[in-house]
């Protein structure tokens, strides 16, 4: 299983091509944008062009692959087979976590993990995939989801906490690691992501320039 979480972006995109095994302008993305599905339309399109933009820069192939087109896993499933990297966007957790769900997305991550294809996501794009979203409400409005569901989907046995030292996160960080003293939890500045290659992991950070 190999996962790239970041608080933002790309950070180390040569640590996402290590893990991936080739130059990014040969790899395909999938790149998933629900966690802004509670923008408006106008809204929604101008962050997703920007993001593609974004992908662009890396060499990345990217298409958008909007999991509110689908209700049948297995069609996902079989949407989802042909690409090497599935980005989940940052946003609304608990949106982008009740899309998963619903889509049958969080059935099949797995299944296509064990196939090779590697799974990034920054910000609730990365914090999806722990072991669970409650703290995360201070920042992200579970109201937004039409169903709130605390649980992450459970890929790494972590707690992702991004933006550990961005001001506009301060109240939400001494909640999190209040809520959940004991386990587990891997901090992510926004200059940060953490690889998972198998059973080892790993902080890649931004090079000093």
């Amino acid at each position: 299983m190999k996962l790239y979480l970041s608080s933002i972006g790309i950070p180390t995109p040569d640590d996402l091509a290590n893990l991936l095994g080739k130059p990014l302008n040969s790899v395909s993305v999938a790149l998933l944008p629900n966690a802004k599905d509670y923008y408006s339309d106008r809204a929604r399109t101008f962050t997703l062009d920007g993001r593609l933009a974004y992908m662009a820069q890396f060499g990345l192939n990217t298409s958008v692959v909007d999991l509110r087109d689908y209700n049948d896993s297995e069609a996902l499933k079989q949407e989802l087979a042909d690409y090497d990297l599935i980005w989940a966007m940052g946003g609304n957790t608990f949106i982008l976590r009740y899309e998963m769900k619903r889509s049958g997305f969080d059935k099949i991550i797995r299944q296509l993990l064990d196939q090779g294809i590697v799974y990034g996501g920054d910000s609730a794009g990365a914090l999806v995939v722990g072991l669970s979203l409650a703290g995360i409400e201070s920042a992200d409005e579970p109201a937004f989801a039409e169903e709130v569901i605390n649980d992450g989907i459970g890929l790494i046995p972590f707690h992702i906490l991004p933006h550990v030292d961005n001001p506009e996160f301060t109240d939400v960080i001494p909640t999190f690691k209040n809520l959940h003293e004991g386990d587990d939890i891997i901090e992510l500045k926004d200059s940060e992501a953490v690889v998972f290659d198998g059973d080892s992991h790993w902080i890649v950070t931004i090079a000093e320039r």
